[in-house]
């Protein structure tokens, strides 16, 4: 199946509500390309939408593994208990695998589909399909928040990550998880040379600033993130995806050191 079909398999059920399909699979419809993805991630705009969308779904025959089957009992009687992103997955009869998501940012839902786009890293991603029109009209936010830049070209990090990235602005968290992302839209055949810039910029800034601080860990993290400005100079996105395992799963400084050396 191409990326279109998969939006219309798994959003049919879903037409109505105030729920987006947007992400790695639409960008593969809006791009052109064929990146072989057999998941859509659906955004809810509340968390009623949410657990209206999931009964949707299951009463069209999809279905949860162990796993998230008992995810969803846990909601069901607890309610989302206020964390920051939720998300639980689903299967359709063909093998589509769905990621049902209602996101908060500064503990407000992400109730649109411009702010589910904003909230993403890259601004490759600014397209997607808001169902609750009940159709599959698709929205594109690019000229709107890329003014100039013709679509198809290089397009930079969204803007308010983009603000953040350039002053060094970059929490442990994003800034461990940031060069995987990268590495994997380069290896998908995006053009990520305006993004490119953008995290060298912010990876030395960052580096900078913990030089200042003085201490052992904060020397180096500055080492680390000199590291990883030139491993994204060079496009050395192999070597990022292999590190990148090492990067989401330890606290340890000294093994991601090692990990991108």
């Amino acid at each position: 199946m191409d990326a279109t079909d998969i939006i219309r398999e798994v959003g049919a059920p879903l037409l109505g509500l105030p729920v987006f399909i947007a992400g790695s699979l639409v960008a593969e419809e809006t791009y052109g390309l064929s990146n072989a993805h057999d998941d859509a991630d659906i955004f809810c705009a509340s968390e009623q939408a949410l657990f209206v969308g999931v009964t949707r779904l299951l009463a069209a025959g999809f279905t949860f593994d162990q796993k998230f089957e008992r995810v969803w009992q846990r909601w069901v009687r607890q309610g989302l208990r206020g964390w920051h992103t939720n998300s639980i997955k689903l299967h359709s009869a063909s093998g589509i695998e769905v990621n049902m998501v209602f996101k908060t940012i500064a503990k407000k839902p992400t109730s649109t589909l411009s702010q589910v786009l904003e909230s993403f890293d890259f601004g490759l991603l600014a397209t997607g399909y808001d169902l609750e029109r009940g159709d599959f009209t698709k929205r594109d936010m690019r000229d709107y928040l890329f003014p100039g830049i013709t679509k198809g070209g290089a397009l930079p990090l969204m803007p308010s990550k983009r603000q953040e990235w350039l002053s060094g602005f970059i929490s442990p968290y994003n800034g461990m998880r940031e060069p995987g992302r990268y590495a994997k839209y380069t290896l998908y055949g995006y053009d990520m040379s305006a993004v490119q810039d953008d995290l060298v910029t912010g990876y030395e800034a960052a580096a900078l600033y913990y030089t200042k601080k003085g201490d052992a860990d904060a020397v180096l993290m500055s080492d680390i993130y000199m590291k990883l400005a030139d491993h994204i100079r060079f496009d050395n996105v192999v070597e990022l995806k292999a590190a990148n395992s090492t990067l989401l799963t330890t606290d340890a400084l000294d093994d991601i050191m090692k990990a991108l050396e």
